[in-house]
């Protein structure tokens, strides 16, 4: 494995290493050791805000120490002759932080909550050091006070494990020829790590990315907002790094913080220029000026490692061939794709390509969400391919001065002006399942429904609203944040679950049923850009006038983040009737949570329609190949298989094993 920029001490690290090392179970009262390879991991430690030093400090303070000693049963303000803390760090051994995050519960109770790893040298040293030959007594106490192997990173690195069994790769074919590559389509996080560890492993893979790199793609979406020129090959969805990377650039996931897989992701991405503190705050974020750099150091290792990246590249079709059926139902198998390079748009440098076959052993598709052509030709070509729920709905946005006022109280939200503060950015995750529908509503087409869900999307404190349009007729948003949060105001997407029962409506042809999802984003992003009057500008209403269904006034409208212009509109009047009622229901109930989230300031900009595929691509669980083809692997969120950044990456990752096996 190869080592990376970071680590160190200073209290920051902790957590798993990467898929190279399976599981441990946690080591028994008898298997206590004095070498530092076991711990006591102690949970909800407490520190108030006055004894904190903020947000952006990982340091074991001696508060922290003090409380580690209540938990462990060791003496309070004792020290060391030295005049040094009785729970000292030492060489290679002391108090590490798992995991740092606020605690905002109760507004006059403001404060941090850590988990903290105090190995047994630590502690056996702090033992006799308070006087005590005996060894300390300690009584593990489920999620409060718990045994673990002691696993920490004191240095990052890029860890791959390519002789792990699970990433069995043919070494023999490796370099064989040049057909015997591995074509991936996407450099989003998926792509991005499918080639990561294909290339690690000495796989040769060619990666195909519709957009450009994040210093072309900067520039272009500077020319959209400054000039509103959109080019529909480089914009805020395609290109490197993928849709996340003008986001808020969150890396939190449900799949599992500490497992080894998304410990590899993002160590990673702390090897490639993250700070490592993602490792142990409560709800890590990057933003996108930290993305820009981490991305382009992970584009240099890969070109390092021989990988071929091929940028302004849209992939039109994937290649299959008729093969015998081997009892798996597959009668394909992938074995290239049709490519073109792409004009330069407003900039003439460059003529549109002929269109080039490119031949691979195996196809890893990592499109990402936006990738419409290519879903619809992948239908005609015979692909398993099924409806999948997503969510569609509006971006709300607040003063951020209104939500830390909420979370902090008046006295405290200062300390969380623009980012700079002790406390971080005040956000918000909310989620309503309606349980009530109207008349009207219940005969309307897609209304069938009991508890429909509506729910907070990728919440952006300190952010702006942002056009990811890929066409000019089509208008979608959504949410960025710089790394500070810094920004007046705070968005998040306000979504409704869009059933199969709510597209097919919009479906546009029979034989199409997969696709529905797709025509039905369309039509929402196409109505919403004439509400607008075209030229990208965005359709807004408050949400006291979304209530009650009417059009706001020009002139009481709240301040937009949105850089290229809004004009009210009846967005009651843009989703099928259900969607609607879901949305204003839920807001007259997240005003309740939060007095303010439903009043005059919140204004909904529309459409949030983008918020994952509405399309799954069918396949294996256990090969990760397509259920139709062969050496076909569709992986990431395009596919139908992740919901954020880390979720993605991790998707690659794992297929990648696969791959190498296939």
């Amino acid at each position: 494995a190869r080592r990376g920029r970071g680590g160190g001490r200073g209290g920051r690290g902790g957590g798993r290493g990467g898929r190279s090392s399976a599981q441990s179970p946690p080591p028994t009262k008898k298997e206590l050791t004095a070498d530092g390879s076991t711990a006591w991991r102690l949970f909800d430690v407490k520190l108030p805000l006055a004894l904190d030093p903020g947000k952006d400090s990982f340091e074991v303070t001696d508060a922290l120490r003090d409380e580690a000693c209540k938990l462990l049963g060791l003496p309070i303000g004792r020290t060391r002759e030295d005049g040094t803390h009785l729970l000292k760090d030492g060489e290679g051994y002391g108090v590490r932080v798992v995991r740092k995050s606020c605690d905002a519960r109760k507004i006059n109770e403001v404060g941090f909550s850590y988990v903290l790893d105090v190995d047994d040298v630590c502690v056996d040293s702090a033992t006799v050091a308070g006087g005590s030959i005996k060894k300390l007594d300690i009584r593990p106490r489920p999620k409060k006070l718990e045994r673990v192997t002691r696993d920490w990173d004191d240095e990052t690195m890029l860890d791959f494990d390519p002789e792990s069994p699970s990433f069995a790769v043919d070494r023999a074919r490796q370099g064989a020829a040049t057909d015997d590559r591995v074509v991936i389509v996407g450099l989003g996080p998926a792509g991005l790590f499918a080639a990561l560890a294909l290339a690690e492993a000495g796989v040769p893979v060619t990666v195909l990315e519709r957009g450009q790199p994040v210093e072309g793609r900067g520039r272009d979406i500077g020319a959209l907002f400054a000039r509103r020129v959109l080019n529909s090959d480089s914009n805020l969805c395609y290109g490197e790094g993928g849709a996340g990377t003008w986001s808020d650039g969150k890396l939190t996931t449900r799949i599992g913080r500490n497992s080894d897989d998304v410990r590899t992701v993002l160590r990673s991405l702390v090897a490639f220029g993250a700070p490592p503190e993602i490792l142990v705050t409560g709800k890590p974020h990057l933003g996108t000026d930290r993305l820009v750099r981490i991305l382009r150091n992970a584009r240099e290792y890969l070109v390092g490692r021989g990988a071929d990246i091929r940028f302004g590249c849209t992939v039109d079709r994937v290649l299959f061939e008729n093969t015998d059926d081997a009892g798996d139902g597959r009668s394909m198998r992938a074995c290239g794709v049709v490519v073109r390079k792409n004009s330069r748009g407003d900039t003439g440098s460059e003529r549109p390509g002929a269109p080039e076959t490119l031949k691979a052993k195996a196809v890893i598709l990592a499109a990402g969400h936006s990738a419409r052509n290519l879903m619809e030709n992948l239908l005609t070509d015979g692909i398993e391919l099924k409806y999948q729920p997503f969510a569609a709905g509006f971006r709300i946005e607040h003063p951020q001065a209104l939500l830390n006022e909420l979370q902090y109280g008046e006295d405290l939200a200062s300390l969380a002006a623009k980012g700079k503060g002790p406390l971080p950015v005040a956000d918000y995750r909310l989620a309503h399942q309606c349980r009530s529908v109207s008349p009207e509503v219940s005969a309307s087409p897609g209304a069938e429904y009991v508890q429909r869900a509506c729910y907070s999307f990728c919440m952006c404190p300190g952010g702006q609203i942002v056009p990811t349009s890929t066409v000019p007729e089509e208008l979608c948003v959504n949410g960025m944040s710089f790394s500070k949060r810094g920004s007046e105001w705070a968005n998040s997407g306000l979504v409704s679950t869009i059933t199969e029962a709510d597209a097919m409506p919009f479906c546009a042809a029979p034989g199409r049923e997969a696709l529905a999802g797709l025509d039905f984003q369309r039509h929402i992003e196409r109505e919403a850009s004439r509400m607008g009057g075209g030229d990208l500008t965005v359709p807004v209403q408050t949400a006291p006038d979304f209530i009650e269904g009417r059009e706001s006034d020009p002139a009481t409208l709240p301040t937009s983040s949105y850089r290229l212009g809004v004009v009210p509109a009846r967005l009651d009047l843009l989703y099928p009737p259900a969607v609607t009622e879901a949305v204003r229901e839920s807001l007259l109930a997240f005003d309740g949570k939060m007095p303010g989230f439903a009043g005059p300031t919140a204004l909904l900009h529309a459409p949030e329609a983008r918020t994952s595929s509405p399309v799954r691509v069918v396949r294996s669980p256990e090969d990760y190949q397509s259920a139709t083809a062969a050496g076909f692997f569709p992986v990431g969120e395009g596919a139908g298989y992740a919901g954020g950044i880390v979720s993605a990456a991790v998707d690659g990752l794992c297929a990648a094993g696969r791959v190498g096996a296939f």
